[in-house]
């Protein structure tokens, strides 16, 4: 048998798409300018609330080489846009207007676009369109607006979405506690901050299809939303997503798709658009901002008795995804841990800011911050081991989740996690690493934080999720992946091609793939860390089909069984015996997988996984603080996730890498400033995202293997939860470094003073 390099389950296999990214020859969206195309610019709102009483493009067309200008009085089909299946009773399956033509709600709102034959051109006519407002009242702060007086942005009201859940006896159980410990949380607004900002082209192929090339999220979604958009079928339009330079969530939504798809469609012109990063920062949705309170109560070993949670986000103008979002906020606000008391409230809030979207983390970043840190005090006040008080509070089989719901507590790995931190070096280490410090420079104060969590893969019990793939036999003997589903950067392509190459027994140079295309398979979207447990699991299914349908014809063309067959490179051999078939000789193959979860009809489920998959994670951070200027710097980190299974060990460190140094930048940096639902610092000078000299010295990732039985190979998504427990396990830190308690994020340096001042101050006691 032909000895070959054939890559293992967990091999740290180089990206596919590593060469071409590194040496600057990838296309990315930006990048592709179609000869003769239009260029676009798009005209936001002046004011946050406002009705339009007026539109005038006189002067602005008339500017030569402006070919149109265009606005809601332009758009064919259904002029909005949204989550889908968002639906309420209320008519908010699609909330967000792509042109807004008679009132706005956001200054992030787009009243009309101009085509150009430059893109100077276009920018010059932007300024000379002149819109006539009628301002309304606004409100800019989610508890202001839940006021009965506040200004009505929607309809219904200004509350998108609430959540209640209530067990046990909270008052009763608080009564009778030995400690309780509350505190409220503020955290920000954070960007995304891809390397490429949205950008995108449309045109008309050489078949009369309408082609939109774009950095998003889920091409078969987009292709729907553009078509209700045009008010036209949806099979006459292809979306694609080859590769998209950073998304984090932030292209999940519409943002410039329709936008190109529309002038395209009016012009018969091919259209290209890329958002300034200023505009990109002051326009896109966010990460929600939450106003949180949370209250925890124990007895004298530790043991949780009760907790109450209030959690109000701040979903912007429009929906988005708020619902979703509040849903996981609650859902990991009080951890993988057991509390038999608990009062949950929870509501997404309509402000006049910009919407807040999808972003990695999904509400869990913002859940997971407030129960961690009380916890990390309650040890302090009970002289428990941080880990001790995690372990011994930690759900069992049995027990319900503190969002009422049930979790599959055979894969659940807390221990596991919290038993690999806390024999990692970075904690056993952890005394020195204190004392290592500049003893000459007392006003340099290190600590160590420790925290854990979990999260949740998938779309969630409660909404139906299909996925389908294909995996091809080329006439030439190799293989080709088909997948709806997108690669952001993350290495999905790169995953997806080793799994092939492991299951058919060949080399990596013999699989390509190709991804992202709504005319391919419908791979479902690349959100909820879904793309391994989902993707993959439909993945595996088309190669069984595929290996089926090959050995079945060698075993026709041998005269042996099917089951005798074995796949060796490019070859069928038969067992025990020198036959062989070249696969070329096959002709073309194509296997399919179909998987369907939670649908409405259970009769055309092809496997049952309903049940909720969770990663956990845990993680140790060091920190050092200069109490002469309030700095924060993360100097050490060391982090264990179960991952259920690494298929790619490369990959699953720089995720997790990424994830920290993302975590980093929301506790210590990031937020856009907002006045008058205005973004004032909207560029990289002003925006402070952790830079190179920002990231930890040493970034150690522990590798949990924690197989889930309902996934392929047993994988877990890792995406979201390597970032999750960073912002309360450096907060943490900081308390341990200098006393004091921070509760709300960024922490910047004047919070640090100020908290310092405070603690310091003569009590009047």
């Amino acid at each position: 048998m032909q000895t070959m390099n054939v890559p293992k389950i967990g091999d740290p296999v180089k990206r596919i798409d590593g060469r071409a990214k590194a040496s600057g020859n990838c296309i990315y969206p930006s990048d592709f300018v179609p000869s003769g195309c239009l260029f676009l610019r798009l005209l936001h709102s002046e004011f946050a609330h406002a009705n339009i009483a007026g539109i005038d493009t006189t002067a602005a067309a008339a500017i030569s080489g402006v070919v149109g200008i265009f606005t809601a009085m332009d758009v064919p089909g259904l002029n909005l846009v949204g989550v889908p299946g968002r639906d309420f009773d209320r008519g908010l399956e699609a909330d967000t207007p792509v042109l807004c033509g008679e009132r706005v709600r956001s200054r992030a709102d787009v009243i009309a676009i101009v085509a150009a034959e430059s893109d100077e051109i276009a920018r010059a006519a932007l300024g000379l369109i002149k819109v006539t407002y009628d301002v309304l009242p606004a409100v800019f702060d989610p508890r202001e607006a839940m006021a009965a007086n506040a200004p009505m942005i929607h309809h219904y009201g200004n509350v998108l979405h609430q959540i209640h859940h209530t067990a046990g006896d909270v008052d009763a159980a608080m009564a009778g506690a030995e400690e309780i410990v509350e505190a409220s949380f503020v955290t920000g607004r954070q960007e995304h901050l891809p390397l490429e900002t949205e950008a995108g082209v449309a045109y008309y192929d050489e078949l009369g299809n309408l082609t939109i090339r774009h950095g998003g999220q889920h091409p078969h979604r987009d292709a729907v939303e553009i078509a209700r958009f045009l008010g036209i079928e949806a099979d006459s339009i292809r979306v694609q997503t080859p590769m998209v330079g950073g998304a984090f969530g932030g292209k999940d939504d519409f943002v410039i798709q329709c936008h190109v798809a529309l002038v395209t469609f009016l012009t018969k012109r091919p259209t290209y658009i890329m958002l300034d990063r200023a505009e990109s920062i002051a326009t896109t949705p966010k990460r929600h901002p939450y106003h949180n309170s949370c209250r925890i109560a124990c007895d004298a070993q530790g043991k949780f008795l009760a907790a109450t949670v209030s959690l109000i986000s701040d979903t912007g103008a429009y929906g988005g995804w708020g619902e979703a979002v509040l849903h996981v906020t609650a859902e990991t606000c009080l951890g993988p841990y057991y509390f038999p008391n608990v009062k949950i409230d929870g509501f997404a809030v309509h402000t006049n800011n910009c919407t807040s979207g999808a972003f990695r983390g999904f509400g869990g970043l913002q859940g997971t911050l407030g129960i961690e840190l009380m916890i990390d005090e309650l040890a302090r006040r009970l002289n428990i081991d941080p880990f001790t008080i995690r372990k011994i509070n930690a759900l069992q089989p049995g027990q319900p989740a503190p969002g009422g719901f049930a979790f599959n507590a055979d894969s659940s790995s807390l221990d596991l996690v919290l038993d690999r931190i806390s024999d990692s070096d970075l904690y056993r280490n952890g005394l020195r690493e204190k004392q290592d410090g500049s003893v000459d420079k007392p006003w340099l104060r290190r600590g160590i934080g420790v925290a854990a969590c979990w999260m949740g893969t998938g779309l969630s019990n409660a909404v139906p999720d299909s996925c389908e793939a294909a995996v091809q036999l080329l006439e030439s003997g190799s293989y080709r992946v088909l997948m709806g589903g997108v690669d952001m950067g993350q290495g999905n392509a790169t995953a997806f091609c080793q799994i092939v190459a492991t299951e058919m027994n060949c080399p990596m140079a013999m699989v390509d793939i190709q991804i992202g295309d709504s005319w391919g398979p419908n791979s479902g979207p690349c959100d909820a860390v879904r793309s391994m447990a989902i993707m993959g699991k439909a993945l595996q299914k088309a190669i069984v089909d595929l290996t089926f349908q090959i050995k079945t014809a060698i075993a026709a063309k041998l005269s042996c069984l099917a089951d005798d067959v074995i796949l060796n490179g490019g070859v069928g051999l038969v067992r025990g015996s020198n036959k062989s078939v070249e696969l070329c000789s096959l002709g073309n193959m194509t296997g399919r997988g179909l998987l369907k979860i939670n649908q409405a009809d259970p009769s055309r489920n092809t496997d049952d996984m309903s049940k909720c998959i969770f990663s956990y994670g845990a993680q140790v951070a060091l920190v050092e603080v200069d109490t002469l200027t309030g700095r924060v710097d993360v100097l050490k980190m060391t982090s264990a996730i179960d991952a259920g299974r690494v298929v790619n060990r490369q990959g699953f460190e720089a995720q997790s890498e990424g994830g920290i140094v993302q975590g980093i930048g929301f506790a210590l940096s990031e937020d856009c400033l907002m006045r008058d639902g205005q973004v004032l610092n909207t560029g990289l000078s002003t925006y402070v995202a952790p830079y190179v000299f920002d990231v930890p010295d040493e970034i150690v990732t522990l590798a949990v293997e924690n197989p889930d039985p309902q996934t392929p190979y047993g994988v877990k998504g890792i995406a979201e939860i390597v970032m999750l427990p960073t912002p309360p396990a450096i907060l943490n830190a900081v308390r341990d470094a200098v006393g004091v308690r921070y509760t709300s994020t960024p922490l910047m340096p004047e919070h640090v003073l100020a908290g310092l001042s405070d603690a310091n101050r003569p009590s009047n006691k």
